[in-house]
Protein backbone atom coordinates (compact mmCIF):
# COMPACT_ATOMS: atom_id res chain seq x y z
CA UNK A 1 0.00 0.00 0.00
CA UNK A 2 2.67 2.13 0.97
CA UNK A 3 4.96 1.56 -2.84
CA UNK A 4 1.57 1.95 -4.51
CA UNK A 5 1.01 5.64 -2.50
CA UNK A 6 4.16 6.45 -2.98
CA UNK A 7 4.40 5.37 -6.84
CA UNK A 8 1.17 7.90 -7.07
CA UNK A 9 3.01 10.32 -5.44
CA UNK A 10 5.69 10.35 -7.88
CA UNK A 11 3.51 10.07 -10.89
CA UNK A 12 1.26 13.24 -9.53
CA UNK A 13 4.91 14.96 -8.93
CA UNK A 14 5.77 14.03 -12.67
CA UNK A 15 2.38 15.49 -13.81
CA UNK A 16 2.71 18.62 -11.67
CA UNK A 17 6.06 19.15 -13.69
CA UNK A 18 5.05 18.69 -16.78
CA UNK A 19 2.19 20.93 -16.63
CA UNK A 20 4.56 23.94 -15.61
CA UNK A 21 7.06 23.23 -18.41
CA UNK A 22 4.43 23.31 -20.79
CA UNK A 23 2.63 26.20 -19.59
CA UNK A 24 6.04 27.97 -19.94
CA UNK A 25 6.61 26.45 -23.28
CA UNK A 26 3.27 28.22 -24.07
CA UNK A 27 3.80 31.36 -22.85
CA UNK A 28 6.79 31.26 -24.65
CA UNK A 29 5.63 30.90 -28.17
CA UNK A 30 2.96 33.20 -27.01
CA UNK A 31 5.21 36.11 -26.06
CA UNK A 32 7.34 34.77 -29.48
CA UNK A 33 4.28 35.15 -31.58
CA UNK A 34 3.08 38.73 -30.36
CA UNK A 35 6.50 39.94 -31.06
CA UNK A 36 6.65 38.38 -34.12
CA UNK A 37 2.94 40.01 -35.16
CA UNK A 38 4.41 43.46 -33.68
CA UNK A 39 6.87 43.42 -36.08
CA UNK A 40 4.75 42.80 -39.01
CA UNK A 41 2.61 45.65 -38.10
CA UNK A 42 4.67 47.72 -37.65
CA UNK A 43 6.88 47.08 -41.22
CA UNK A 44 3.44 47.17 -42.88
CA UNK A 45 2.81 50.43 -41.52
CA UNK A 46 6.28 51.54 -43.37
CA UNK A 47 4.62 49.99 -46.37
CA UNK A 48 1.67 52.13 -45.79
CA UNK A 49 3.77 55.41 -45.12
CA UNK A 50 5.86 54.94 -48.56
CA UNK A 51 2.30 54.53 -50.30
CA UNK A 52 1.02 57.39 -48.70
CA UNK A 53 4.21 59.39 -49.88
CA UNK A 54 3.90 57.99 -53.36
CA UNK A 55 0.51 59.40 -53.28
CA UNK A 56 1.42 62.57 -52.77
CA UNK A 57 4.33 62.50 -55.26
CA UNK A 58 1.38 61.43 -57.97
CA UNK A 59 -1.19 63.84 -56.60
CA UNK A 60 1.10 67.14 -57.78
CA UNK A 61 1.57 65.58 -61.59
CA UNK A 62 -1.56 63.58 -61.97
CA UNK A 63 -2.96 66.23 -64.47
CA UNK A 64 -0.18 65.45 -66.91
CA UNK A 65 -0.51 61.68 -66.86
CA UNK A 66 -1.64 59.40 -70.18
CA UNK A 67 -4.26 56.98 -69.53
CA UNK A 68 -1.73 54.21 -68.61
CA UNK A 69 -0.16 56.06 -66.24
CA UNK A 70 -3.77 56.61 -64.99
CA UNK A 71 -4.11 52.88 -64.61
CA UNK A 72 -1.27 52.28 -62.97
CA UNK A 73 -2.36 55.01 -60.59
CA UNK A 74 -5.23 53.67 -59.72
CA UNK A 75 -3.80 50.18 -59.52
CA UNK A 76 -1.06 51.34 -56.89
CA UNK A 77 -3.99 52.70 -55.17
CA UNK A 78 -5.88 49.57 -55.02
CA UNK A 79 -2.86 47.70 -53.01
CA UNK A 80 -2.95 50.30 -50.57
CA UNK A 81 -6.39 50.40 -49.80
CA UNK A 82 -6.11 46.51 -50.01
CA UNK A 83 -3.38 46.65 -47.19
CA UNK A 84 -5.58 48.78 -44.92
CA UNK A 85 -8.47 46.45 -45.10
CA UNK A 86 -6.19 43.63 -44.59
CA UNK A 87 -5.34 45.53 -40.81
CA UNK A 88 -9.01 46.49 -40.30
CA UNK A 89 -10.05 42.66 -40.86
CA UNK A 90 -7.37 42.46 -38.03
CA UNK A 91 -8.80 45.71 -35.63
CA UNK A 92 -6.15 47.96 -36.80
CA UNK A 93 -7.00 51.27 -37.86
CA UNK A 94 -5.41 54.56 -38.04
CA UNK A 95 -5.47 56.44 -34.82
CA UNK A 96 -7.73 59.68 -34.76
CA UNK A 97 -8.24 62.72 -32.88
CA UNK A 98 -12.11 63.54 -32.99
CA UNK A 99 -11.11 66.82 -30.56
CA UNK A 100 -8.03 67.71 -32.91
CA UNK A 101 -5.82 67.63 -29.72
CA UNK A 102 -2.76 65.63 -28.80
CA UNK A 103 -3.32 62.94 -26.33
CA UNK A 104 0.26 61.43 -25.19
CA UNK A 105 -0.83 58.01 -25.06
CA UNK A 106 -1.63 58.01 -28.59
CA UNK A 107 0.79 60.62 -30.17
CA UNK A 108 4.31 62.13 -30.29
CA UNK A 109 4.73 65.69 -30.15
CA UNK A 110 7.62 65.84 -32.86
CA UNK A 111 7.41 69.92 -33.56
CA UNK A 112 5.29 72.82 -32.33
CA UNK A 113 4.32 76.24 -33.70
CA UNK A 114 2.63 79.27 -32.18
CA UNK A 115 -0.17 80.43 -33.73
CA UNK A 116 -2.12 83.04 -30.87
CA UNK A 117 -5.87 82.05 -31.71
CA UNK A 118 -5.30 78.18 -31.03
CA UNK A 119 -5.33 76.44 -27.74
CA UNK A 120 -2.28 74.88 -26.83
CA UNK A 121 -1.97 71.10 -27.67
CA UNK A 122 -4.19 71.44 -31.14
CA UNK A 123 -3.36 69.42 -33.85
CA UNK A 124 -2.25 71.31 -37.11
CA UNK A 125 -0.69 68.42 -38.70
CA UNK A 126 -0.63 64.79 -38.63
CA UNK A 127 3.52 64.24 -40.07
CA UNK A 128 2.73 60.08 -39.62
CA UNK A 129 0.08 58.10 -38.75
CA UNK A 130 -0.53 56.11 -36.18
CA UNK A 131 -2.41 52.95 -35.67
CA UNK A 132 -4.20 51.00 -32.96
CA UNK A 133 -5.35 47.86 -32.01
CA UNK A 134 -9.02 48.51 -31.36
CA UNK A 135 -9.75 45.32 -30.00
CA UNK A 136 -7.52 45.17 -27.60
CA UNK A 137 -7.21 49.02 -27.17
CA UNK A 138 -3.41 48.71 -27.37
CA UNK A 139 -1.56 51.57 -29.83
CA UNK A 140 0.87 49.91 -31.76
CA UNK A 141 2.98 53.12 -33.63
CA UNK A 142 2.13 56.33 -32.31
CA UNK A 143 1.08 59.17 -35.12
CA UNK A 144 3.69 61.91 -35.05
CA UNK A 145 1.83 65.38 -35.21
CA UNK A 146 2.65 69.18 -35.22
CA UNK A 147 0.84 70.90 -32.76
CA UNK A 148 0.01 74.47 -31.04
CA UNK A 149 2.94 75.76 -28.42
CA UNK A 150 1.79 79.51 -27.57
CA UNK A 151 4.31 80.99 -25.49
Amino acid sequence: MKKEKALLREKLVEFQLRIAELTHALSEQEQTFLTKEQSLYLNLFEVLDAFENLDENIAEKEGTFDKTTRRLVKSVRSIEKKIVRLLKSNHIVEVTFPDNRAAMDSCKVVDTKEVGDMENETILSVVRKGYINTEENVVLRKAEVLTVMNG
